[in-house]
């Protein structure tokens, strides 16, 4: 049996991911039909039909929208604070949607797969040529012998047919290991399953150095770290994979300029050319400075913060201007700190929302992530799918790296699609172990 509209979601859902948000926004629609329908099952207003998680989640919201209607000037970002539990919808209805006894999950997997290879040969040939299939051109190029003369050699980063969006990389440390990973499980009865899923490991491992996206490194750093340690499965495997990775990079490093100068030169030149010392050069770079402004911004509003998607005006304010955070901190921050967001969501929850909202939502990811992990992990450490999966979701919540905005559709969307997977595997787990 195939559920058609499940499979049809889904990949509305991976098209929008390239097409823009309305077809991502047809998604999330999509899945809350489907809740409505869900709801007609329970008594709404019985709190026992509610776990702890849940609760959480629902205090969140209703925090946001206090929040937002009472610290916030700004009556759009009201509204919106009213949709924010369609996150938190995303991992929940994932969780539930699923089931082993159809071919919807293995049809969602090949879907996947296939556009993340397509992906990944797409990158390959925008390297070549300077275009991908569809036209797109690399991103932070430049031109020493003007326009007329494009060499994709002056480029940074490929994103094949992600255009303008510079998240290829990212889409395959996250979507395509994960889905590749899920193909090699459930598909490895059948004859050359692991040739298959090695090449195409291989095609993703190029294409996400090729891409220039650093975040997708350090992704895949996080991803392999966590496993190596939680993975027994995996372990023998992941050494060898491990080893994969450092000669394709050795390779890559020798051979392709843009690798060496995307990795290791242009980060040497730009932090030596900070003039503080030590882990104050850091502080001084464009990524520190969102960072020094947004803690700032915590420290004059410490218990609920400045306001629901407030950074982007509050950052204006004249007091956090980089002339007064270099004298106060004795810092030589030269770019401001202004931007939509503070690229780091833990400091954005801190600096928008303050203790209060920080603390619900590590709260909610704890009881949703952590804790079931921890209470099940005698269980887990022999399910090499809930592993694997946990580690990309780690990617998301790793503090030390820039991500993106808590409550921007992006970041947000991918975060709970993730942890919708991870529940489901965790919901199988529970029923097989009961």
């Amino acid at each position: 049996k195939v559920n058609i509209f499940v499979v049809v979601i889904f990949n509305m859902y991976l098209i929008g991911l390239v097409s823009g948000p309305l077809l991502v926004n047809l998604f999330i629609l999509s899945l809350l039909v489907i809740y409505l329908k869900y709801l007609k099952q329970i008594n709404l207003f019985s709190i026992k039909n509610y776990n702890l998680s849940i609760k959480l989640q629902i205090i969140f919201c209703i925090y946001l929208v206090l929040n937002s209607f009472f610290i916030g000037d700004e009556i759009n970002l009201f509204y919106k604070s009213l949709f924010f539990f369609r996150f938190f919808l995303i991992a929940f209805v994932i969780s539930q949607i699923l089931d082993f006894g159809t071919k919807a999950l293995n049809i969602i997997i090949i879907c996947f797969l296939i556009f993340s290879v397509l992906l990944g040969i797409d990158i390959f040939y925008q390297y070549l040529t300077g275009y991908d299939f569809f036209g797109y051109a690399p991103g932070l190029c430049t031109y020493p012998g003007g326009i007329s003369n494009f060499d994709p050699n002056n480029c940074e980063r490929f994103s094949g047919f992600f255009g303008k969006e510079l998240i290829a990389g990212s889409f395959l440390t996250s979507y395509g290991l994960m889905f590749l990973y899920l193909f090699f499980s459930r598909f490895d009865k059948f004859k050359y399953v692991k040739i298959i899923s090695l090449l195409i490991l291989i095609i993703f491992l190029l294409a996400i150095i090729l891409s220039g996206e650093r975040n997708a490194i350090l992704a895949l750093v996080i991803i392999f770290t966590f496993n190596l340690i939680f993975n027994t499965k995996l372990r023998k495997k992941l050494i060898l994979i491990a080893s994969l990775i450092i000669i394709i990079f050795t390779i890559l490093f020798n051979s392709v300029d843009n690798v060496k100068y995307r990795y290791f030169e242009w980060p040497i030149e730009y932090v030596d050319s900070m003039k503080s010392d030590g882990f104050k050069k850091l502080l001084d770079t464009s990524w520190g400075s969102h960072y020094v402004t947004s803690y700032e911004i915590f420290l004059d509003n410490i218990i609920f913060g400045s306001g629901f998607k407030s950074f982007r005006n509050e950052c204006q304010n004249s007091k956090y201007k980089v002339q007064k955070l270099n004298e106060k901190y004795n810092l030589n921050i030269r770019e401001t700190g202004c931007s939509s967001h503070p690229h780091n969501f833990y400091l954005e929850l801190l600096s928008e929302l303050g203790l209060a909202g920080f603390v619900l939502f590590l709260m909610i990811l704890y009881f949703i992530v952590f804790h079931p992990f921890i209470r099940n992990f005698k269980f887990i450490k022999n399910e090499s799918e809930i592993i694997i999966i946990l580690s990309i979701v780690l990617t998301y919540l790793f503090p030390f790296k820039p991500t993106g905005s808590y409550s921007s559709s992006v970041f947000s969307t991918n975060l709970w699609f993730f942890i919708g997977f991870y529940l489901y595997f965790l919901n199988n787990l529970k029923y097989k172990n009961k």
